[in-house]
């Protein structure tokens, strides 16, 4: 389940919007960046999109006949996109082919490849640093999905074939294995690389760490309405880490096509 729609999925459950939940199982849902909107009297930046939910042929046939679950998604879209700094300036039902949306999905991962730039890396950091507080579930979310964007990047650059089982760590040590961490003459190269890779072997445990951290307290699974999230100090522990990691792996791919290309 994609991060936006399980967000969607946990706000209605919370609300205990069970037959609405489940009605968006069978649903996708499409986010789409219109502009970045800035206040005059406040340094806070506000995020406008709109979205698409995207609705199996044969069931958008009779859409009316879910007029109290499709009206109880839009709400929860509305109100969870202005709880995480989102203006959703128009919410559209479409009908699509299940076929269609299987080979869909199965381009899914060359596209990966145009998400990761300085702009995406940028706004997905400030979207968990606003959600820290105020939203520490998708704060945690985005934190694991960012670092396996960055693994499924440079794993697709070199055309290494994604294998489904993967977990988010075995994601990152394959990664690792990609890159080239000294493009520059250094004195004393095997002992560099050596202790780069000590370093990246460490984020490995952070990764893990922030997974299950996720898992447990991020987006993704339903919670009862007592539910008591982690403190903030934490969250931002796992948003730290997270950044770092794709501002080296950003930053390092950048040089290296830089380089390549001089």
């Amino acid at each position: 389940m994609e991060k936006f729609k399980e967000h969607i999925y946990d706000w209605l459950i919370e609300l205990e919007e069970d037959k609405s939940a489940n009605f968006l199982n069978d649903c996708e849902i499409e986010q789409i960046y219109i502009d970045t909107l800035f206040s005059m009297d406040s340094d806070v930046e506000t995020y406008m999109y709109e979205v698409i939910v995207n609705v199996p042929l044969k069931i958008h046939r009779r859409l009316q006949e879910y007029k109290n679950e499709t009206s109880a998604i839009e709400s929860a879209i509305s109100e969870s996109g202005e709880s995480n700094g989102m203006y959703i300036r128009d919410i559209s039902w479409r009908p699509y082919l299940l076929n269609q949306h299987k080979k869909q999905s199965e381009k899914k991962a060359e596209r990966i490849t145009a998400i990761l730039t300085q702009e995406y890396v940028n706004k997905q950091i400030r979207l968990m640093n606003n959600s820290i507080e105020s939203n520490p579930h998708l704060a945690l979310g985005i934190s694991k999905e960012l670092i396996e964007t960055c693994s499924k990047h440079i794993l697709n650059e070199k055309n290494i074939e994604l294998n489904k089982d993967w977990d988010i760590v075995r994601l990152i040590k394959e990664a690792n294995k990609q890159i080239n961490l000294m493009p520059f003459e250094v004195e004393n190269i095997d002992l560099a690389k050596s202790s780069i890779a000590k370093i990246l072997s460490g984020f490995s445990n952070i990764v893990h760490g922030i997974t299950e951290l996720r898992n447990s307290y991020g987006t993704g699974h339903g919670h009862s309405p007592e539910f008591k999230t982690l403190d903030g100090i934490y969250i931002k522990l796992a948003v730290s880490a997270s950044s770092e990691l794709a501002i080296f792996y950003l930053s390092l791919i950048q040089m290296q096509n830089k380089n390549s290309s001089n």
